[in-house]
């Protein structure tokens, strides 16, 4: 077990070659271990509730409108019962390892970041547990006696949703069973739908493949959907046009890309934020292109190579083109620069 912040890290290998009897015993020392004298971790200060817990158990990819409601009904029983709301979810999204190839799959927040935004909807801490043999292995029952063993749940929260164990083999009828047997109250809450339709990280993604990324921004919470990258040196291309462009390296980035096109957007680089015309996709009228995303700063003035940006996609305005000539090529960019100005402004 590994602590930082108020994000605990759970390897269940730790537990997995001790005998079932021998587990508690194990939680409690390591529990013991991340507690120091002048700062409590947020599982050892469950002590004060004789260890139970108000959990919420998910991915949580996106934190969106969906996954604040669930945390919303049970922040209400953790206050009611006086005791401390926990995350618990996993240091890895688990379809990195079971979808990494399917090309439906794209992640809507990097690992990091996933778990600070869990953070800060369970003030009581988060429970990140490593993926792994020894987790996607372990039967459904065994999962939950697994968690009970790290921290004791008064009540557990999901989706209606909601599987786990080895395959998602469990189900939300399990976990029921398993909590009356064990003096626990789950509720399986019911998705929430928007025009007959489920919020959920899916339907998020699909809104992203079309470029609809304001309907993405609004099913997010209002977060716009964001990716990082390194401005790295491009073509040049831009530079005589009247509009030099960064070109971003996303080999570190772990978001997906919205649809081919041109965006209204903000780029944040070193805390400081600019209204930005971006372009996705590798530019059809250059034969030269390799970037996948190139930025246009409005208001900047100096060097951006080597730096981390991070692009915020407000509005899509328009599809992939190739130009017939420099002049269209010039006019149409520098109309879309004009709109961002206009809508989103300067810094």
């Amino acid at each position: 077990m590994a602590r930082t912040g108020n994000i605990i890290y759970v390897d269940p290998a730790e537990y997995c070659h001790f005998e079932r009897s021998e587990r508690s015993e194990r939680s409690r020392e390591i529990s013991n271990a991340v507690t120091s004298k002048n700062e409590i971790s947020p599982l050892a200060s469950l002590g004060r509730y004789d260890n139970d817990a108000v959990l919420v158990i998910g991915v949580f990819d996106g934190m969106h409108i969906g996954h604040r409601a669930i945390f919303a009904q049970a922040r209400e029983l953790a206050r009611e019962t006086d005791a401390p709301l926990v995350a618990v979810t996993f240091d890895r999204d688990p379809d990195e390892v079971f979808r990494r190839d399917d090309p439906g799959f794209g992640k809507l927040l990097s690992n990091e970041e996933r778990l600070a935004m869990a953070a800060e909807q369970a003030l009581g801490g988060v429970l990140a547990l490593a993926t792994g043999p020894e987790l996607f292995s372990m039967p459904p029952l065994d999962f939950l006696d697994f968690l009970a063993g790290v921290v004791r749940p008064r009540a557990i929260f999901t989706g209606s949703d909601f599987r786990f164990g080895c395959k998602a083999s469990g189900t939300a009828e399990d976990l029921e069973r398993w909590a009356l047997a064990h003096d626990c109250t789950y509720v399986a809450c019911e998705l929430v739908e928007e025009d007959g339709e489920v919020i959920s990280a899916t339907r998020v993604r699909a809104e992203l493949r079309e470029g609809e990324v304001a309907q993405a921004k609004r099913l997010l919470a209002g977060r716009p959907h964001a990716i990082t990258g390194t401005i790295v040196h491009g073509r040049g291309a831009g530079d005589g046009f009247g509009f030099a462009t960064a070109n971003l390296d996303l080999s570190g980035c772990e978001t997906m890309l919205p649809r081919e096109g041109v965006y209204g957007a903000y780029a944040i680089v070193e805390g400081v934020r600019y209204a930005a015309a971006v372009n996705v996709g590798v530019a059809r009228s250059f034969a030269e292109a390799t970037a996948p995303v190139e930025a246009h700063l409005l208001d900047f003035d100096g060097d951006l190579y080597g730096r981390e940006i991070r692009i915020e996609f407000e509005q899509w305005l328009r599809g992939p083109r190739v130009f017939e000539t420099k002049d269209e090529l010039i006019e149409t960019v520098m109309g879309n620069i004009a709109w961002v100005r206009e809508h989103l402004g300067g810094k």
